[in-house]
């Protein structure tokens, strides 16, 4: 494996997919998330999942000013309309997706492809062996998009999700660049 890629690089490297590859949805832009992203973060966050499930106010103050997670932000003029949470692991030598959510109105227009696949490609990038995640059983909508992205079940969550909401974990194994 080489050297870990800076969180500076990480953020830099996705922007520069969306300029290269951008949805096919007018007037989006997208940005490394900032704590002033807190209030519409947490407003598509309460549409997206329920409260139990949800990071919060706190958490998300932590994974963008101190962890090593990377969050790209997807806005259609000053709406919030996806994000993406990711954290490398050089322990696993992977990248997981710590969060993922599309608002409602913006489902089914490729926008969860399209970040799924900017994940795939930013893992290889960085010369990763793995992308994982965590879905919720019932989920089909989503677990049927990771599976047609390549994605395997690599073990099951008991109660992952709260009493009787199981999870599966999924993972991707990373095919390297060849030069």
């Amino acid at each position: 494996m080489t050297q870990p890629v800076s969180q500076r690089q990480r953020e830099l490297d996705a922007l520069a997919w969306f300029f290269k590859y951008p949805p096919h949805i007018p007037d989006l832009h997208c940005k490394v998330a900032e704590l002033s992203d807190l209030p519409a973060l947490l407003h598509l966050e309460r549409y997206c999942f329920n409260p139990y499930l949800a990071f919060g106010r706190r958490r998300w103050r932590y994974l963008i000013s101190k962890s090593s997670c990377s969050t790209i932000l997807l806005f259609q003029q000053e709406t919030l309309v996806a994000y993406l949470c990711l954290l490398p692991h050089q322990g696993w030598c992977g990248l997981e997706i710590r969060a993922l959510a599309v608002h409602w109105l913006h489902r089914q227009k490729g926008l969860g492809r399209w970040l799924m696949r900017l994940s795939q490609h930013l893992a290889r990038q960085w010369q990763l062996r793995a992308l994982y995640l965590s879905v919720d059983c019932e989920n089909m909508p989503a677990r049927t998009l990771y599976e047609q992205l390549g994605l395997q079940i690599s073990g099951q969550l008991a109660d992952y999700y709260g009493l009787d909401r199981h999870g599966l974990r999924m993972r991707f194994n990373v095919v390297p660049h060849i030069q």
